[in-house]
């Protein structure tokens, strides 16, 4: 039996969020997670009063970057979970939460998960951004392709200042030795909050060849707030 059988055992699922047994994120908290409406600007996603192509919040070179919800009510529990508790099972309603609400990339797109560092991937386990691509890649037939390697470890963002996250980010990913650069790519993580680990993993992807660099996420930190 595998630890994670033998935990299910020992303690049965429950819902990330509010506690209840059974699915990992039950249907109440799924229906409480807080879509974003449109408009969305063009080029990070971000709810905006009309269309336009970029706004203050933009960062780096890309275009038709998607969140699929906000960061309040249940999503940071879930993603929380996920992460500090390892529980894997989250990934896939994640990606199920992002396909129900943003199309399938065009035909040609290459899902890039955003990397972690060695230490940070060996602690964990996993790479959440990894098990969320491989969900949405079975959900809209995408392929995926670890194109990206996280060069300098980085200390966890989270309750970081922005000026703090751009300085961690900045030159902290480079391409995969030896992988193809897709020709296009959306990069895939669980949380958008300023946008500077997204803008440059695409210099990174650019700087490899790539020459169009979406993103999409499952929850958007809203803009100057940290988490």
């Amino acid at each position: 039996m595998s630890i994670g059988a033998l935990l299910d055992v020992i303690l049965p699922p429950a819902c990330a969020s509010c506690g209840l047994p059974g699915a990992a994120a039950c249907a109440a908290c799924r229906a409480a997670l807080e879509t974003l409406p449109p408009p969305w600007c063009g080029g990070c996603g971000a709810p905006v009063p009309v269309p336009v192509p970029r706004c203050g919040a933009c960062r780096g070179r890309i275009a038709g970057a998607r969140q699929a919800v906000a960061y309040s009510g249940p999503a940071p529990a879930l993603v929380a979970a996920l992460k500090d508790e390892r529980r894997r099972g989250l990934a896939g309603v994640m990606a199920e939460v992002i396909a129900a609400s943003v199309p399938a990339p065009p035909a040609g797109v290459v899902l890039v998960p955003v990397p972690l560092g060695p230490l940070r991937a060996r602690a964990r386990g996993f790479n959440q951004s990894l098990l969320i691509a491989r969900a949405l890649s079975r959900a809209w037939g995408r392929p995926v392709a670890e194109a990206l390697v996280r060069t300098r470890e980085g200390a966890d963002q989270r309750g970081a200042r922005a000026t703090a996250r751009a300085r961690q980010a900045s030159g902290a990913f480079a391409p995969r030795a030896g992988a193809p650069a897709p020709e296009a790519a959306w990069l895939v993580d669980d949380v958008r909050t300023t946008g500077a680990t997204l803008a440059d993993c695409a210099r990174a992807l650019h700087a490899a060849g790539t020459r169009s660099v979406g993103a999409v996420c499952f929850a958007r930190v809203p803009d100057g707030a940290t988490r």
